[in-house]
């Protein structure tokens, strides 16, 4: 590429900002004009005030495979994530509307997910949750060890034993009686980067209102506490059908909104909520580095 035009293209970016459930993007479709991500270009990102503050950076591509597109996520902090549910939802409405198809396949570092149209909402197909100690991963154990209820080592508050479940990303659940639990925003972050999860964890302090029906707070790994998080909303309601809590298909109310959870009988897990179009945002990011 000619170094003037590249410089040109910079000072007119166009980033999309969009949120699913209050969980809130900002988007660059790389498939349209080429640019390079790197830690340094989030958090530039981040700190301007001519953009919404987003959770999540996603970056769509062209697919290698036989998807309709894929799509690479970075947390506010600057680290690569693996997976972003509710991204993946505001994602796939671009992509149905582009490609006018009923249903579309995204590639995602690891996975492909099927997306759709349900009514007023988009439906991800998640795939299949994984309890393996060390593919979660979790630390000081093997493959064999239950990851259903265990204990937190040198925990930084009282907490009940919580489950360990991962869907792309690592996820740990804790379950409170009564809506009463600790501030998470201030013990988030220690329990994120606990000795027993060498990658971090996303962190879900939860409460069972009934079997249809959770409330959830989340600390998100990378991000902080978010408004909303897919994936931890599956991993919330995937925990509690374990231990017999809730129906497999339930509601989570999360403080952005709420999300519907179906862990169907062939151990896929279908969310499905809403998105919004916050902005188009041309910005000049030439002087970034």
């Amino acid at each position: 590429m000619d170094k003037n035009l590249d410089i040109i293209n910079l000072k007119a970016v166009k980033f999309i900002s969009m949120n699913g459930a209050g969980n809130k993007f900002l988007i660059h479709d790389s498939r349209n004009q080429k640019l390079d991500i790197d830690k340094k270009l989030i958090l530039h990102l981040l700190e301007r005030k001519d953009l919404k503050r987003f959770d999540q950076f996603v970056q769509i591509i062209k697919p290698e495979d036989n998807g309709d597109a894929k799509v690479n996520f970075w947390n506010a902090d600057g680290t690569e994530a693996e997976m972003c549910g509710n991204a993946l939802r505001c994602i796939a409405k671009i992509i149905i509307e582009e490609e006018r198809k009923k249903e579309i396949l995204i590639e995602t570092v690891n996975s492909k997910v099927i997306c759709w149209k349900n009514n007023s909402n988009i439906s991800v197909n998640i795939g299949e949750p994984n309890f393996i100690w060390t593919e979660i991963p979790l630390r000081g154990g093997n493959r064999e060890l239950s990851t259903l209820l265990l204990e937190l080592p040198s925990p930084p508050c009282k907490l009940p034993k919580f489950s360990a479940v991962n869907l792309g990303n690592p996820h740990a659940v804790f379950f409170f009686k009564n809506n009463l639990s600790p501030d998470l925003k201030k013990f988030g972050k220690k329990i994120e980067e606990n000795q027993i999860f060498p990658n971090k964890v996303n962190v879900s302090f939860a409460f069972v209102e009934n079997e249809k029906n959770i409330k959830l707070n989340v600390w998100e790994r990378g991000v902080g506490i978010t408004d909303a998080c897919g994936s931890a909303a599956c991993a919330t309601a995937i925990a509690a059908s374990r231990l017999n809590l809730v129906e497999r298909k339930v509601a989570v109310s999360l403080p952005g909104g709420n999300l519907e959870i179906n862990w169907k009988k062939d151990n896929h897990i279908v969310m499905t909520g809403p998105y919004e179009f916050n902005s188009e945002d041309i910005i000049d990011i030439s002087n970034h580095k």
